[in-house]
């Protein structure tokens, strides 16, 4: 099953053969500065303001006016919860506009372009 050892090695020589391979050629350096490519980060500005803007629709690729909805998210319902544990008019962030998130959507194709979140703090 595995090979006869001898004292003069001659048999393992031939079962595992020297292999050299020549030194690896690198250029030599020099004193020039990296350049670091940083990817180009474009914000889509209908998640910025709780109006309607002026964008390009990524699915219909038109530029439009955005439609804003007022929905109620995870701020509104915090809010709600601290005002329940204070008074009892849990419902009013329900009911003011300012307090919910604002979802920019296409007018021609209804696709959803940005939400801009009820932060209570920021």
């Amino acid at each position: 099953m595995y090979p006869q050892t001898q004292n003069n090695n001659t048999q393992n020589e031939n079962v595992f053969p020297a292999v050299t391979y020549p030194p690896e050629q690198y250029p030599p350096m020099q004193n020039q500065p990296m350049q670091i490519q940083v990817p180009q980060v474009v914000q889509n500005m209908a998640c910025m303001s709780p109006y309607p803007v002026q964008t390009t629709c990524h699915n219909c690729k038109k530029t439009l006016t955005t439609t804003v909805t007022s929905k109620a998210g995870s701020g509104t319902w915090m809010m709600s919860l601290i005002l329940c544990l204070f008074t009892c008019c849990c419902c009013i962030p329900f009911c003011i506009d300012s307090c919910k998130d604002k979802v920019h959507t296409c007018p021609d194709c209804q696709t959803q372009l940005g939400v801009l979140e009820y932060k209570i703090c920021g």
